[in-house]
This record gives C-alpha cells, sequence and structure tokens, in this order.
C-alpha cells in the first residue's frame, strides 16, 4: 500500500518532480549559508570576549597593585556602557568582592559560557578572566557580554534567505507548469478521443504536422477506430438478423455448455415462463429451476446424462412452474452442437408447453377413477364419512398444533387453522392441492434453513411410521418441533406433519439455566458456577505451573443482623456487599456467593503481596459500609481466610478447605481481618473448637438444654393455619435468658457426629406434643447425615406406634441439597419414611438445577421453594418465572408447594397470584416457644 499518492498524469509528475528539485536546492543553500553564518558570528564573539579580557586586564591590574578600590569602580563604571558589557564583578586575590556593576552580588554568579561548538547565541556570554601583574595574579574579574546586536542580525539574515527560497520555489512551480501543459497538449487530445472511443463514438482526431512520436500515434490511432468502427456496424447487423430468426420461436431455444450452464436463451422464455432473459441468466441452474421441486431431480439426472454421453432426446416431460407459481407441463428435446473446428459446445435445447394433452390425460385418468369411486360408494357411507371429517376438522382446528395433510406427490389435502398461524400464511389463501414447496417457499414466516422443502422429500418421510425432524427457528424468532406420520397403515395415503410451538418452553429452560448459575439475591455466581470456576482455575494452574489463590470470608455476625432487623434488612447488606466487593475484583477474578453470608474470590495469576493487598480491600471496603436502620448504624465488619494454590493445597477440596480454615484464623485473631493459611493454626484451633462445641452440645442432650420453637404455615388462600415447623434452639448456659441460634452449634455438630443424637432428640420431643395436641401437625428438620442411619424411620414409626399418633401429622424435611450429593441413601430414605406413613418434604428445592432431574427419583410430598427466589421476588423477574415454573411443575406432578422468607404483603399477593398452596415468613408470624397454633388449629394469620 503506497503511504504517499502519486500523481496520475504525467505533466503532474513532471511539475512534482521539477519542483521538489528547486526545492531540495534551496533548502541546501539555506542550510550552508545559516551554518557558515553561525560560525563565523560565533569565532566572532570569540575573538572579542578575548580582546575585552586582555584591556579590561590591562586597565584594572593599575587599582589592583594600588589597592586602590575607589580607581577600581570608577573604571569599572567607565568600561561597562560602551562596550555592551552586561555586568562586571571584580574579586582580589583573596575572592573579596573589590566592585560590582550590573549584578546582585548576594547571588551566585553563573560559570563561564563555553565559546567552543555554539549551535545557539546565547542572550548573556559569561565570562572571567585573571587580573595579571608582572606574571602575579592579583585577582579575577567575572562579566557578561550582551549579544543582542548579532542575534538580530542573525535573524534578519534567516528572514531573507527564507524569503529567497519560497520566491523561488513559486517561480519553478509555476514555469513548470507552463511548460508541463504545453508539452502534453496532444497527448491530451489523444487520451480523450480514446475515452470517447470506449464509450462508442471512434470519431477520428484531425491529422497531425509534423513527424514526432505524437504525431505517429495520433495517425496509428485514426486507422484504428476507423477498422472498430466497420467492425461493429457488421456485427451489430449480423445481431439483428439473429435476433429476428431466434427469438420469434414457438418453443423456447437455449444453449447449455459441456457443465450444464445457461449460454444463451431466447425471448420465448418469458412467454413460457414468464421470466425474463436476464433473470434466467442470472439464475444459474435454469432450465433446472424451471422444473417443480419434486420433478427437479429427475431433470436434472437426465440432463447430466445427456451432456455427459452426449445424447439426443426427444419429447422429454416434466411437470413446471412459472413465475407466478402456477404448474404446467413442459416437453423438452435437446442434441449435443458443435463448433466449426469439431469442438463439442455442449447442447441445443427446446422446451415447449405441453400442458393441453397433459390434462387432457389427467382429466381423462381423474373422470375414469371418480367414476369407479362413486358406483363403488353408497349414499349412507358418504354421509357417514362426511359426519367423521366434520367431526375430525372440528377436533383439528381447535388443537394449538399445526397439522398438515399431504398427498404422496407432497400437495396439500389439508390443514388447520394453527398451521397458518405458524407459517405465517393468511387464512383467505387458499393453499389446498398446491405442492409443500410452492407453500412453504411462499410463507411469510419461515425458518431460517435454506431448503425448507428437503425435508418433505426424504426417503425417510416416505417410509417410515414416525419421523422426528427436530426443531425449526422461524423468522419471528419463534421454534416449532416438527413430526411426519405416515398415513393409511400399509397402503401409502400421503403424510401428516405435526408442529408446535416451544418457545416458551425453551425460554423457560434458558432462563433456568442462567438460574442454576447465578444468585437470585445478588446475582453474583452461585455455588455451582463457583465449584466448575474453581475445578477449571485449579486445572489450568497445574497445567501451566502457575499460582492462584482462594479468598473465603463472611460477615462478622450476621446472623445476630437477622434476628433483630429481619432477613429483609440482611438481604439489602448482602447486596450492598455484593456491590462494593463486585467493584473491588478484576475482570478476570471470579466473585460467588456460596449461601448466607459466606462469599468467595477466585484469584489466577497471583502472588502472596497481590491476594494480600485485594483481601485487605474487602475487609476496608465492607468495614465503611454504614446501613441506617429506623435510627440504627449498622457497621458490618468481615473476616477472610486465604489459601494458595499449590503452596497451601494440593487439589480443590483442600484449597476450599483450607480457606475456610484460615478465615476462622482470622475470626480468632479479633475478626474484621484476613489471615493467610497457616497449617499448624489450623489443627489445634479448629480440634479446640470442635472439642468445646460437642461438649456443649453433650451438655444440652443431657440436662435438657435444648427447647423447640414453633412458626406457622398457612394455607395462602384462606390463611389458616395449615402445620407448624419446628425450630431448634440452645440455652446459652453462660448467658441465662438468652438462645443460641442453630448456625452456631448445628456445622459442629454434623462435624462432630452429634447431630444424629440431636435428630432423635427433635423427633421424640415433636411426637410427645402431637400426642399432647391431637389438632396439630407439626414439620421437623432431619439432616442429610441421617441417611446413613436406616434405623432412623423404625425409631419414628415406634414412638409413632407408642404415643398413638397419626403419621400424616409429622411432616420431615429434607434439605435439598443433601438429597442429591447421597441420591440413592437419600431414596432409601424417603421410601422408609413414606412406609411409616411420615409427610415428606424437600427444603430448600430449587438451590440447584438438579431439582427438576430428580424429582421423579426423590418422592416427596411437599417442595418448599427456596427462599432466596421469594425474598427479592417482586424485584427480580428471574426469580418470578423460575417460581412460576416450580409450582406449575409441582403442581403437575401432584405435590404440594410452600414459600418460605414472605416478609410482607407484595411477596404474599404474588405468591397467591401464581397458585403456591403455602405460605411461611415473618408476615405472617414470627417463631414462638408458645405458638398460638399450639392451642387452637383454626388460628389466623
Amino acid at each position: 500500500m503506497r503511504l504517499i499518492p502519486v500523481p496520475a498524469s504525467l505533466r503532474t509528475r513532471l511539475i512534482v518532480a521539477s519542483v521538489l528539485v528547486q526545492c531540495t536546492i534551496l533548502a541546501f543553500l539555506l542550510f550552508n549559508t545559516s551554518r557558515i553564518w553561525s560560525e563565523t558570528t560565533a569565532a566572532s564573539t570569540t575573538m572579542r570576549v578575548e580582546e575585552l579580557g586582555r584591556l579590561l586586564n590591562a586597565a584594572l591590574a593599575g587599582p589592583l597593585v594600588n589597592h586602590d578600590p575607589a580607581k577600581a569602580s570608577e573604571l569599572i563604571d567607565s568600561l561597562r556602557a560602551p562596550e555592551g558589557i552586561d555586568y562586571l564583578v571584580l574579586f582580589d586575590a583573596q575572592r573579596h568582592i573589590v566592585a560590582s556593576r550590573g549584578w546582585d552580588i548576594a547571588q551566585a554568579l553563573p560559570p563561564a559560557t563555553p565559546l567552543t561548538g555554539l549551535s545557539e547565541i546565547p542572550p548573556i556570554i559569561h565570562a572571567h578572566t585573571p587580573i595579571q601583574y608582572g606574571g602575579e595574579t592579583l585577582g579575577e574579574l567575572h562579566f557578561g557580554i550582551t549579544t543582542g546586536i548579532m542575534r538580530e542580525a542573525i535573524d534578519r539574515l534567516t528572514f531573507q534567505n527564507a524569503v529567497t527560497v519560497i520566491a523561488g520555489i513559486i517561480v519553478s512551480v509555476v514555469l513548470m507548469a507552463v511548460l508541463g501543459l504545453w508539452l502534453t497538449r496532444r497527448l491530451h487530445r489523444l487520451i480523450g478521443a480514446a475515452e470517447a472511443a470506449a464509450t462508442g463514438d471512434y470519431a477520428a482526431l484531425p491529422e497531425p504536422v509534423g513527424g514526432d512520436g505524437v504525431a505517429q500515434l495520433t495517425h496509428r490511432f485514426n486507422e484504428m477506430a476507423n477498422s472498430i468502427r466497420e467492425r461493429v456496424d457488421a456485427m451489430r447487423q449480423n445481431e439483428e438478423k439473429f435476433h429476428a430468426i431466434a427469438d420469434y420461436t414457438y418453443s423456447t431455444e437455449l444453449w447449455l455448455d459441456p457443465v450444464g450452464k445457461l449460454v444463451w436463451l431466447n425471448a420465448s422464455v418469458t412467454r413460457l415462463s414468464g421470466y425474463a432473459m436476464a433473470e434466467c441468466m442470472r439464475l444459474g441452474d435454469f432450465p433446472l429451476s424451471l422444473a417443480s421441486p419434486e420433478e427437479r431431480m429427475r431433470l436434472t439426472e437426465t440432463l447430466d446424462r445427456a451432456l455427459d454421453e452426449r445424447s439426443s432426446v426427444q419429447d422429454f416431460e416434466f411437470r413446471a412452474v412459472r413465475r407466478d407459481g402456477s404448474l404446467f407441463w413442459a416437453s423438452a428435446s435437446w442434441q449435443p452442437i458443435y463448433g466449426s473446428d469439431g469442438v463439442y459446445l455442449g447442447l441445443r435445447a427446446s422446451i415447449r408447453d405441453n400442458s393441453e394433452l397433459k390434462d387432457d390425460r389427467l382429466a381423462l385418468r381423474k373422470a375414469v377413477i371418480e367414476l369407479r369411486q362413486i358406483q363403488a360408494l353408497g349414499q349412507s357411507y358418504l354421509q357417514r364419512a362426511e359426519g367423521e371429517r366434520a367431526r375430525l376438522n372440528a377436533l383439528l382446528s381447535a388443537m394449538r398444533f399445526g397439522v398438515l395433510f399431504v398427498d404422496h406427490d407432497n400437495r396439500v389435502i389439508f390443514h388447520n387453522p394453527a398451521f397458518c398461524m405458524l407459517w405465517g400464511i393468511a387464512p383467505a389463501v387458499s393453499i389446498i392441492d398446491k405442492p409443500i414447496g410452492q407453500v412453504l417457499q411462499h410463507a411469510e414466516n419461515r425458518p431460517a434453513i435454506g431448503d425448507i422443502v428437503a425435508h418433505y422429500l426424504q426417503e425417510s418421510a416416505l417410509a417410515d411410521e414416525r419421523v422426528d425432524y427436530g426443531e425449526l427457528m422461524m423468522n419471528d424468532g419463534r421454534v416449532l418441533t416438527q413430526q411426519c406420520y405416515r398415513v393409511g397403515g400399509g397402503s401409502d395415503r400421503g403424510r401428516m406433519w405435526v408442529y408446535e410451538d416451544v418457545t416458551q418452553e425453551r425460554i423457560l429452560a434458558e432462563r433456568m439455566v442462567n438460574l442454576a448459575e447465578r444468585d437470585a439475591l445478588t446475582g453474583l455466581y452461585n455455588r455451582h458456577r463457583f465449584q466448575q470456576e474453581l475445578e477449571r482455575m485449579v486445572s489450568e494452574s497445574d497445567r501451566r505451573q502457575a499460582t492462584m489463590a482462594l479468598l473465603f470470608f463472611d460477615l462478622d455476625e450476621f446472623k445476630h443482623v437477622n434476628d433483630t432487623f429481619g432477613h429483609g434488612i440482611g438481604d439489602e447488606l448482602l447486596k450492598a456487599i455484593a456491590r462494593e466487593i463486585g467493584g473491588q475484583v478484576r475482570r478476570h477474578e471470579v466473585l460467588s456467593r456460596l449461601g448466607g453470608d459466606e462469599f468467595a474470590v477466585l484469584v489466577p495469576d497471583c502472588n502472596e503481596f497481590e491476594v494480600g493487598k485485594l483481601a485487605e480491600r474487602i475487609v476496608a471496603g465492607i468495614s465503611q459500609i454504614q446501613f441506617n436502620i429506623d435510627g440504627h448504624v449498622l457497621r458490618p465488619s468481615s473476616s477472610v481466610g486465604v489459601a494458595m494454590f499449590p503452596q497451601h493445597a494440593n487439589n480443590a477440596a483442600e484449597l476450599v478447605a483450607h480457606a475456610d480454615s484460615a478465615m476462622y484464623q482470622a475470626k480468632s485473631a479479633g475478626k474484621s481481618t484476613w489471615r493467610l493459611y497457616r497449617p499448624d493454626a489450623d489443627m489445634s484451633r479448629s480440634a479446640l473448637t470442635r472439642l468445646s462445641w460437642k461438649d456443649r452440645i453433650v451438655e444440652a442432650l443431657e440436662n435438657d438444654g435444648f427447647e423447640l420453637h414453633f412458626q406457622g404455615i398457612y394455607d395462602a388462600k384462606t390463611r389458616k393455619l395449615a402445620h407448624l415447623e419446628a425450630l431448634l434452639r440452645m440455652k446459652d448456659v453462660q448467658n441465662p435468658g438468652s438462645l443460641v441460634m442453630p448456625g452456631h452449634f448445628i456445622p459442629h455438630a454434623e462435624k462432630t457426629g452429634k447431630i444424629i443424637d440431636i435428630d432423635r432428640w427433635v423427633i421424640k420431643r415433636t411426637i410427645e406434643l402431637l400426642a399432647q395436641r391431637p389438632e396439630v401437625s407439626i414439620a421437623i428438620n432431619v439432616s442429610g447425615r441421617s441417611f446413613d442411619e436406616p434405623e432412623l424411620p423404625d425409631f419414628i414409626s415406634r414412638l409413632l406406634m407408642l404415643h398413638r399418633v397419626d403419621p400424616r401429622r409429622l411432616l420431615v424435611e429434607l434439605t435439598e441439597t443433601a438429597a442429591v450429593s447421597d441420591l440413592s441413601d437419600a431414596q432409601r430414605f424417603i421410601d422408609a419414611l413414606r412406609a411409616t406413613g411420615c409427610t415428606v418434604c424437600l427444603d430448600d428445592f430449587g438451590s440447584g438445577f438438579a431439582s427438576f432431574a430428580y424429582l421423579k427419583q426423590l418422592k416427596a410430598d411437599i417442595l418448599k421453594i427456596d427462599g432466596f427466589f421469594v425474598r427479592d421476588l417482586p424485584n427480580d423477574r428471574d426469580s418470578q418465572v423460575f417460581v412460576r415454573g416450580m409450582v406449575d411443575m409441582a403442581h403437575a406432578m401432584d405435590k404440594t408447594t410452600i414459600a418460605e422468607f414472605v416478609e410482607n404483603e407484595t411477596i404474599f399477593n404474588m405468591l397467591v397470584e401464581f397458585g403456591i398452596d403455602l405460605v411461611q415468613g415473618y408476615y405472617l408470624d414470627k417463631p414462638h416457644r408458645d405458638h398460638p397454633g399450639l392451642l387452637s388449629a383454626d388460628t389466623q394469620a
């Protein structure tokens, strides 16, 4: 690619070249003149400084010898003005100032200006010279010489030279332009004549005078123009004769080259097919495109064989389609043609309309068939058939599926209104008895595929009883499924095509996939996506021998915020945390919410210093958040744990465990800080914590240190109490009157194995309470560790029989996450519970996308929708779609639905609109030890 455009014309190139040469010469002269003048000025300045130094030495040596400073001052005053001296400073031999003029003695004197190699003369030249007398140095004189006069002279010289150069360039341009125009004038006349000849004007130029190259070129051009004009006139006359013969024939005449490409055809094609000659030439596959879709393959094979074998064919009949869509029968004949040199040129073909003869044959055949049918059918059978047809039409018209019947020739014989609606065919347009290819290709709403007719011609659609062709993406964005069924059993009576609009189902599925990877509250990645990213980063770091980090952090005392101010405030705080930390992490880092108040950040390609800075930013960012709630100011804090791969772990599971341990090390260090994982601190502190909580749990089990609180679950339509949920609390022995929430001791109970004993304690107390309150039903929560206890269902059954409690009054809630993680044990456990007669509830439903896949295997009676989808339901459209989908799916499977975390009337009304069965949350009531529902089963919310 050229960076500088090159002039196109000769005269322009000549002018530009001459101007460039002139500019180069003048610029060189200007540069050389300036250089010589600068060198001369510098030499003159050096001599002046040296002469002035000698003069000043002679003048001031006497006063310094006589130690007469007054005389020295007078001499300095007399020498300064006439010599162009800017300042004078005289020092004695002891560097004491004797006299000074023009310089502030409080300031340091500048160094001497070097007088060799000056590229530019400064405004003042600084110099100093020793004052000597009789070979003895009496002192030193510093002085400055102004150079204003010399600088003005240089500037005037430079300006005059520049004006001279510019004037020379202008004169050169003008002279070269005039000379170029004069030299190339005849060439431009010749160029104009050539351009006119290209448009068909072959007028000759005037004969030139002279014998130069331009004159000879003009003479040859005139001879060539005359020859071309004569040949063009002869060709025009021959072409007119050819068209007079070729265009006025009854049949369409055409010429195909040896590869089957259309070379020429006559104007009769417009009368035959409705296509113009230019359109046929542009089609590329004419006359194949003239054939109907079902005949095109047969015509293609016959033509290809004739081209290869160079054979002739007479009256080859095929069904053709005109431009307006009408069908006609065409008869084609062709034979090979050869050039004057014997070279094979292709086929010369003739096509004519053979519809009248063909229609007569078809009409006769149809009349015979109809006559035989009329004779064979009785009037009663005809009436019965008409009735059946009317009922079938009514049924198909009421269906939302598009139904299309075609015969064995792929002609439409029936369709319902839904088919026209799906394909964008106006109801007023009749498509009966038309080829399916023609119908679908002219439909307004078609699928985005090349040949939509190809499906209808496949052998599988002709032979198989049922063929599923998958999905079609239509022009309007809708998604249709299509299936083909063969009609008629053993005899081929055509095919039935069924189309179903599944657009909404696909949209819902896409949204569910998105919800499966995103946290419904904060919009961050959830635990499922976090686990995928963790595995990917660990694998990539291991492959590249790189370092990555995992940061675990949660909010200190977040449980207290939820218990004191409600889950709504807690959710808003979590959103604020997500926004704040989301601004701290970089694009290639992954921020996720793992559940509750737990967050994690994955950092690839990092070191300890960078991770430490990020941890500090997280701690500082969370501590700067302030929440004002009814006059109370919440200042959250966070503890961050950091683990590095591969320094602290060999795999993803160890990295998660060690980051979690580092977070608890940070909490042990006083909270609102961060810690890098330390193996020594991990072992001692975690063991001590588990031992301490284990002792407290054992003491609570032995000394009645647990108690049950109850929260009501209400019918969404009537707001009547349906049943209660039992919630476990631990009595705080260190703070009498206070309670320890489950989030503090349940994790330690699961790690130490005491959770099974707690489950049995809750089951026993609940069944005893059910025996005392025969009008109440109660739900209890059972941990995932109990799946490994095959005796627990028998334990529940024995207690129910002992206390004579109806098993249906005991509802057992299992978390979805625990059930899916150990599916086989969960199945056996649920089946054993159902065998006892208890109602099984799947808690936290929807927290994993696998919920829908495992619903059929986990035979739960009730689905409790995860509160993450309910908390922000009015503001989160994705949660609305997800909740509505879960409700519809649960009802389709005859399951009851419960929505928890119902904290205001707006959420309650939306859930009622979605068809939820039961609701639970602070909007209805809060957990109480002595719940009113224990006194009356008809308690209203």
